[in-house]
Parts: C-alpha cells; structure tokens; sequence
C-alpha cells in the first residue's frame, strides 16, 4: 500500500530540485545533464521523478517539458460516449448563449471510449473545439485511467498553459472567461470551488490529513474537513488552473490520482477526484485559493422535495455572491429522470440538505432568478432539445457533418450502439 507520509516527504524533495534546476535550465548556459558541478544532482533529479511519476514517459522527456509546448487559456472537458450528450449541450450553450469564443480540448481516455461520429460531431459543430485521447500523452499502464482519475490528468496534458476544467454538465449564467479575472486566482494561479456541506460529524478527513501532510497551510484549520462539519470539502465541477505557476501541485494531484494511490488509498477516504486537488496542493505546498462560498442549490420549490423548500442541482456562486454556475446538468435528477428538466424558479443557500431530495431545509436565503437568468436557462434547455434529435441520428447513422475533416471521411462513420 502506498505510504501517504512518505509520498508527501519525496514531493517535497522533489520540489526542491525541480525549483533549484529550473533557473539554471530557464537561463540556458549550463547543460545540467553533463556539467560536472550539476550532473549528480540532474540524475538523482531525473531517478525521483521516474519513480514518483512514471507516467510522463515516453510522450514527456521529463517534467520541464510539461509546459515548454503550452501557452493560452482554454476550457477542457472529459467525456465518454455516456458525458457526450450533455457535452454537446453545454458546449453549444457556451458557443450560442454565452458567446466564448475560448478554445475547447475535449479529452476521453481510450479509442473505444468516445466514438469516431461523436468526436466529428465535436469537431465540426463547433468552432475551436478538438478531441484528444488522454493516452497517447499519458503512459496508461502506471495510471490504468477510469472514471474521475482522468480529469487532473486531461489538464496536465493539455496544450493550454490557463485551464479551465469543467465537467460536461457544467452550465454557466455569465461567460466562463471571467474566472480567469478573479483576485484569487491572479494571486495564486488557481481558484477551486467549494462544495456543500454534508455529513457532519465526519472525522476521516481531519485525521488521514494529519497522518501525512507535516506541516499544511493556514487554510486548513479552516476547513470544514478540519471542523468535522462536513465530509465533503471542494467541488471540482470547475477547476481553474495555471500550469506555469502551479504545476507541481497539479502532479501532486495526478499523484493522488494514479492507480495504485487512488484504489488502495485516495478514493477509500474521499469521492473520486474531488478533494485530490487542495490536497495535492497542501501536499506540493502550492498556493491556492477558493470562491468563498458553499454549493447552494438551483430548481423550484418543491420540486420532488417539500414544498416550500428549493429543491434541484447543486449551484455555485461568484464573489459577487450572484449565481455563476451549476453542475449536474439540465434534468432535475438525471439518474432518476432521464426526461424532466429542472425548474429554474428560484435558489437558495444553507447548510442543512436533504441528500436524498437535494433540497436545502433553510428558508430564510430563497430568492428567485432575474428573468434574465431564467431566459438563459429556457435557452440551455431549447439547445438540449436539439441536441436530443442529433443523438438519435448519430445513433443511427444518418448524421453527417457541414464540414468534412479531411482526415476522417463521412463514409467511413457507422452508426453507433
């Protein structure tokens, strides 16, 4: 089993020398690999990072190159043939309703995962939009990728040096450009979000926390983790990152990530990806910042839940404390209904959920969407209904694109299953 305490010891060693040969490199005089006064310590440099992150090779000659080839700022989604319908839909409600124009690298893991007529889709409905399989720069037999695991590495091995990562069933009332003009993330090179507050009286996190990270930040202490008020600590729905100025603590979270941490360690004490990001960051001793605000909720009063209580998807605030964005798609439960949209009536914040409804108990913070907002939303829908109609013809092969790639003929697509 990995041995949490001494994966945080070598990162930090790790960090050391990657920080010591990164100026000497940035200046460019001195070859580290054969200069006498620098060549144990490049070799030693190059063993420590083979061993932590084996993954990197052989499309990566080391660490260094991870941002040489990146520059500008991009979203990335990470997608299967399953996430492609709501890809679709939250990829044209930013093109049409929102009107961002910021590059799309939509990223699946293997050949089978996304099929050829879903990423000609991607590709040619939308302008700026490219679909990348994770492994062709990902060495997969250390990672074993699946579920959640791929997202920190779809940012890793994206060509943008400022990401924004979303999930495919993120939606946005404002253009997603404006998180890259937030205080914290200008300071710090990173903004998380927070999630809601669930589960208090949860004790696993404060303690495996202290059983591995030595020292930790002052934002720690103040966590709902450290205060046993919640189990769940950051929502990784939207994750914004510079890799030029965190890229350790984003390896850091790969780390956590890969597949013997994840199955024997990560994900035995926290929900997928989600926690893995702050953590990482805690573990590089990487600066980061969070949105202050809890996950509040989006819906209807009453919807499936009490009626005089908002009930729906979990809702996300700017620092203006206006309504910014949400996560878990258009239907009010797409696990239980797959045909029912959500109300877009109203919201509220609180701490006090009912899990099993989504719905927030608190009265006292329900206030009702601007028309505007609600104009947004009835226009997310219009799309998905759309959308619904260009599934059933990719599914049965009649689909076909406005514009040809000349690398993937139209005759050549099947329908798929």
């Amino acid at each position: 089993m990995p041995d949490f305490a001494s994966l945080t010891a070598q990162q930090r060693i790790f960090k050391v020398l990657f920080q010591y040969l990164d100026s000497i490199i940035a200046e460019g005089e001195i070859d580290v690999e054969n200069h006498p006064d620098y060549k144990d310590t490049w070799e030693f440099y190059l063993r420590l990072e083979k061993t932590l992150y084996p993954w990197l090779q052989p499309y990566y000659q080391n660490a260094f190159h991870l941002t040489n080839s990146t520059d500008g700022r991009g979203i990335v989604i990470c997608i299967g043939n399953h996430q492609f319908q709501y890809a679709a839909t939250t990829i044209r409600a930013i093109r049409q309703v929102l009107k961002s124009k910021l590059p799309i690298e939509v990223f699946y893991i293997r050949e089978n995962d996304l099929s050829p007529a879903r990423r000609l889709y991607l590709e040619t409905e939308f302008a700026d939009v490219t679909t990348h399989q994770v492994i062709s720069r990902i060495n997969d037999w250390h990672t074993r990728f699946g579920g959640w695991a791929l997202k920190p590495y779809a940012v890793l091995a994206s060509s943008f040096s400022e990401v924004i990562l979303m999930d495919a069933d993120v939606y946005f009332f404002k253009k997603p450009d404006m998180l890259f003009d937030d205080a914290g993330y200008r300071k710090t090179g990173t903004l998380f979000f927070y999630d809601r507050t669930l589960f208090p009286g949860w004790e696993t996190g404060r303690n495996w926390l202290s059983s591995f990270l030595p020292t930790k930040s002052s934002l720690v202490e103040h966590t709902r983790w450290w205060h046993f008020t919640s189990a769940h600590e950051q929502e990784s729905g939207v994750v914004v990152i510079n890799k030029k100025r965190s890229l350790l603590g984003l390896m850091a979270t790969c780390k956590m990530n890969d597949k013997r941490e994840r199955d024997q360690v990560t994900y035995k004490h926290v929900h997928g990806d989600k926690e893995t990001f702050w953590i990482g960051f805690e573990v590089m001793q990487t600066p980061y910042s969070f949105i202050k605000s809890y996950g509040g909720v989006i819906g209807g009063l009453g919807d499936a839940g009490d009626a005089t209580t908002v009930c729906g998807n979990q809702l996300h605030f700017g620092v203006d404390r206006q309504p910014l964005w949400w996560n878990g798609g258009l239907l009010r439960d797409k696990n239980k209904w797959p045909d029912r949209y959500l109300k877009f009536t109203h919201y509220a914040e609180g701490h006090d959920w009912e899990f099993e409804t989504s719905c927030i108990k608190e009265k006292d913070r329900i206030r009702e969407f601007t028309a505007e907002e609600q104009k947004i939303a009835a226009q997310f829908v219009a799309l998905d209904r759309e959308r619904i109609l260009d599934e059933e013809r990719i599914q049965k092969g009649l689909w076909k694109p406005t514009i040809v790639p000349k690398t993937q003929p139209v005759d050549a697509l099947e329908a798929d299953a």
